[in-house]
């Protein structure tokens, strides 16, 4: 007999309950959706936005990198590299270059090395001011990609959500 009181015709299943979970699914999907929206319009998941970059701060220096990003778009790396008397390297995974390209470097690097299964960019620092290079980057393909970056002997792993 079904909750409501009414009787249904004969054959016919209640299925009241199963309808109340699927509505009530229903709605948290249009509030997960909207709080996305509403992140979205406020810039927390764009190219701008609090989210999409994150600050590495290493030994000998900081990264400015992006956590999300989108497919076939332009982006940028950034690297701070503290008053120094002697050359700095960026240090990249070959993994970085599967997925950005690099377009240009400013300025430009001052050699390029292959040692221990990564490639050092070596850039020249001011011994009595930060020195910030940037690297124009060109994404290559969707996914949530892992990969390793460092300065100097410091190198981690971080990852990127490359959307489509």
């Amino acid at each position: 007999m079904p909750k409501t009181g009414i009787s249904l015709p004969e054959g016919i299943e209640d299925h009241t309950d199963f309808q109340q979970r699927f509505w009530r699914a229903q709605r948290w999907a249009w509030i997960g959706f909207a709080a996305i929206l509403i992140a979205a319009l406020f810039g927390a998941l764009g190219r701008s936005g609090p989210l999409s970059r994150q600050e590495l701060k290493l030994a000998g220096g900081s990264l400015a990198l992006p956590i999300i990003t989108r497919w076939n778009a332009p982006d940028e790396l950034r690297v701070f590299f503290p008053p120094s008397s002697s050359d700095r390297r960026l240090v990249l995974d070959p993994d970085f270059l599967t997925i950005f390209s690099i377009e240009g470097i400013d300025p430009p690097q001052k050699a390029i090395g292959y040692e221990s299964g990564r490639i050092s960019y070596v850039f020249p620092v001011d011994a009595a001011a930060t020195s910030q290079v940037i690297l124009r980057l060109h994404t290559q393909k969707p996914g949530l990609h892992s990969f390793r970056i460092g300065i100097d002997q410091d190198v981690i792993e971080r990852s990127v959500l490359v959307l489509p």
